[in-house]
């Protein structure tokens, strides 16, 4: 019976060339995009579970919060609470601390190979009990033993020993005096790209060199991990995080609570995450747009099917005649559709697979469903190919069979009628669902453009940023050689990025006592005037004033939340801890502009500048519009000319703002790619339709054409129905759109407001795109030889 079943699918299928082609080829559009989306989302769900037991390791972080009760969420703890937590609280079986690099170059030296690294870090010795990046040379048990150890992946050990076995080699870290011999101990796996941190080298976490280390609670510059016991309560344990601080700490505000590792990608989103977190809502918005693609497939297929069910029914009724039970019937239908929507699954995986490199910087990385730990999606793949066969040909396989045999043979049904009203309905979910993607679209973008041309309330344009320069001993020299270049507007520095790593403290006013959190830079003279920020009120730093090292210049918001009493000029502010024996007292002397220094997504927040020259590491150079190129290489030669000893690196401070909408621009690109192929199938779907109304109503047409009807009046009678469906749909969607977009748009603190353009544009867009589909068919039935339509009947 099967094999009858395979054969009969097999010669309709070749009969219906046409139709069979435009269901194959919609279904396998539909699937490649929920292939390409089920790899994606699989992905992002996977990060950090390649480690063991991933349900035990959890990080614990806290919120910064003032006297004020405002908090600011930090994934950023103390050095003294990884000891304190395997002390004291019986459920950790392991906690372990990481220390970044914070944005600090390292100069490596093996032999003549001389480098900058940055993806350093340092790490307790148990480090490897709570993590499993695995091993190819060396042992967790002995290549942590001494506080001069360093691990090197396998990249990193190519790059500076090339195919020879470093253990035990030595690497240089460090410049001049300063430098210091470390001994490879062990070379590990590159790290997975589903790792929420990265890393290219590991050093003891003693070679930070604080004594004090595991009795230092104020130092929030580290990040805490844990192994609870297979048996422990996480919640419990999270209930004793809190405690243990203030035990600590019994004037702290701060609080402590603990994220699940495999939760932290997708759903944590504090400051200083150690890499570029995934969004969750994003995810589920990809999940709801391929789920989508797929639906409006299989709405084609239903569609298509029915609408020739005429051309069925005599085989039907033949069948039934026969002897032929519904059952059977139904068997058959359903055959054919599995076999269809297979052949488009494996068809869709093959070019699937062969398009993903496109993606890959969508994807942070080529996927591919042959990797072993992406073989389930395949297999899940193949599963949803014959459910989705099984679902899209159920109702037709029911609504063919269920032809009455006696009048079929009459010629009764030869319209197959009884689906229509199914297919108008239909068709609207189609496009309702795709002039929702096409208004999707059209926001997201228009939000993105919007936060690309705001003026962020300082000038990045054309600023290099010299990353390595900590500690030059003759820093001035090389700025002052860097501004006789005609082409250099200014040069300045700071021990930070606008954009990316800055440092925070408490800060409270003096008379009001009023406290807040403080995001701050240290800077030179020149800073302030390279990056253009505007002052409101006051003045910068200047070498004429010896007071301005007890100086801060704060932005407007700073000031706004402090209740500073008085003049604002001239006030004084306490840095750090107020109740400490001796606090630091700072002299506001300017008030600058608010500029956003991260996402849309916040609101601006307290910043302020204080100025110390020597913790400088990032030169700010402003260059004109003229001849960048050759200025860089100019830039270049004096750099080498004056710090000979150091390799020249750069980088522009637009592209360090444009990493905070990274995830955003990455977002629209796939919306609006995935949007084209929701449309693309909507019309392929209605292009269909549009072929078999032309043939089942060229008798008509023959008898209008007859009678004196123009091409026009048989193309406006031939579309008219659907394009009555489409502006209903539109109708439809507005609505629904609005409210969705309006939903997305809150995730941003500052964003554009919808207009009504963009949605009566996606609405003519939908109709045009509809038009355009269906009227080559219905032209093409009205120039139509009626002779030849009246003759055939």
């Amino acid at each position: 019976m099967l094999f009858n079943y395979l054969t009969v699918a097999f010669r309709n299928l070749t009969r219906n060339k046409f139709s069979t082609l435009v269901k194959l080829f919609s279904l396998s559009v539909g699937m490649i995009c929920f292939a390409i989306i089920s790899l994606f989302v699989y992905d992002e769900m996977s990060y950090d579970k390649f480690h063991r037991n991933p349900e035990q390791v959890f990080r614990v972080v806290k919120d910064f919060v003032n006297e004020e009760g405002s908090a600011l969420p930090d994934a950023t703890t103390p050095p003294a609470l990884a000891p304190a937590l395997s002390r004291e609280l019986p459920e950790v079986a392991h906690a372990t601390r990481v220390f970044p690099g914070w944005g600090r170059k390292f100069l490596l030296e093996v032999g003549d190979v001389r480098q900058y690294e940055e993806n350093l870090m340092r790490i307790d010795s148990n480090f490897f009990d709570v993590f499993s990046f695995e091993f190819v040379k060396g042992s967790k048990t002995t290549a942590l033993t001494s506080n001069n150890f360093i691990l090197l992946t396998e990249t990193s050990a190519k790059r500076y020993f090339q195919n020879e076995d470093p253990i035990g080699e030595p690497i240089r870290i460090g410049e001049g005096d300063a430098a210091t011999d470390y001994f490879v101990t062990g070379v590990i796996k590159d790290v997975s790209r589903n790792s929420h941190f990265s890393f290219d080298f590991l050093t003891s976490i003693r070679s930070v060199g604080v004594p004090t280390l595991d009795s230092e609670w104020n130092w929030y510059n580290f990040y805490t991990y844990v192994r609870l016991h297979p048996d422990a309560d996480a919640a419990n344990f999270n209930s004793k995080l809190q405690p243990l601080y203030q035990m600590h700490n019994p004037e702290g505000t701060n609080q402590f609570y603990s994220q699940a590792l495999t939760d932290i990608h997708l759903r944590s989103n504090l400051k200083w995450e150690l890499g570029a977190n995934g969004d969750y809502s994003y995810v589920i918005i990809l999940i709801t747009i391929a789920v989508f693609i797929m639906l409006l497939a299989s709405i084609n297929y239903i569609n298509l099917v029915t609408a020739q069910s005429a051309r069925r029914a005599k085989e039907v009724g033949v069948r039934k005649v026969s002897g032929a039970g519904q059952g059977l019937l139904v068997g058959q239908f359903l055959m054919e559709s599995i076999v269809l929507t297979l052949a488009a699954t494996i068809l869709s995986i093959s070019v699937a697979e062969a398009i993903l490199p496109l993606f890959s910087e969508l994807f942070n990385g080529t996927l591919s469903f042959l990797d072993g730990q992406n073989q389930v999606v395949l297999y899940t793949l193949l599963g949803i190919g014959v459910l989705t066969g099984i679902l899209a040909g159920i109702y037709p396989a029911l609504y063919i069979s269920s032809f009455q045999p006696a009048a079929v043979l009459k010629g009764l049904s030869a319209k197959g009628s009884g689906g229509v009203f199914l297919r108008k309905g239909l068709v609207t979910f189609q496009f309702v669902i795709s002039t929702v993607l096409i208004i999707g679209a059209l926001v997201i973008s228009s939000q993105i453009a919007y936060i690309q041309n705001k003026n962020i309330g300082f000038d990045k344009e054309n600023v290099l940023l010299i990353n390595n320069a900590s500690r030059l001993p003759n820093r001035q020299v090389l700025l002052d050689e860097i501004k006789k270049n005609a082409n250099v507007i200014e040069a300045g520095g700071a021990n930070g990025v606008l954009g990316g790593q800055n440092w925070t403290t408490g800060i409270s006013a003096l008379e009001s006592e009023t406290e807040l959190l403080l995001n701050f830079l240290m800077i030179d003279y020149n800073f302030l005037d390279a990056v253009k920020i505007s002052f409101e009120e006051g003045r910068n730093f200047s070498p004429e004033f010896i007071s301005d090292s007890t100086a801060v210049i704060l932005n407007k918001t700073a000031v706004r939340q402090l209740n500073l009493l008085g003049p604002v000029i001239g006030s004084r502010v306490i840095a750090g801890d107020r109740r400490a024996e001796n606090p630091l007292y700072l002299t506001v002397v300017g008030v600058l502009d608010d500029f956003h220094f991260t996402s849309f997504h916040d609101q601006i927040k307290p910043f302020g500048f204080i100025l110390n020259e020597s913790r400088v590491s990032t030169l700010f150079v402003k260059i004109g519009d003229q001849d960048v190129s050759g200025t860089i290489e100019e830039i270049e030669k004096v750099w080498n000319a004056t710090v000979p000893d150091r390799p020249f690196e750069y980088s522009f401070q637009d592209a360090q703002i444009a990493k905070l909408y990274g995830a955003e621009q990455k977002f629209q690109k796939m919306f609006s790619y995935f949007t084209v192929v929701a449309i693309a199938i909507a019309c392929l779907g209605l292009f269909g339709l549009s072929v078999y109304t032309a043939q089942l109503r060229l008798k008509e047409v023959g008898i209008r054409k007859v009678l004196g009807a123009s091409v026009l009046s048989i193309t406006h009678l031939l579309s008219i129905e659907f394009l009555k469906l489409v502006g209903l749909a539109v109708l439809i969607s507005m609505p629904l759109a609005w409210y969705l977009m309006s939903q997305w748009l809150q995730n941003f603190a500052y964003r554009m407001e919808l207009s009504p353009v963009q949605f009566i544009s996606a609405g003519l867009a939908a109709i045009i795109i509809a038009i355009a589909t269906v009227s080559f068919h219905c032209v093409k039935a009205g120039m139509s030889n009626p002779v030849k339509a009246l003759k055939d009947e």
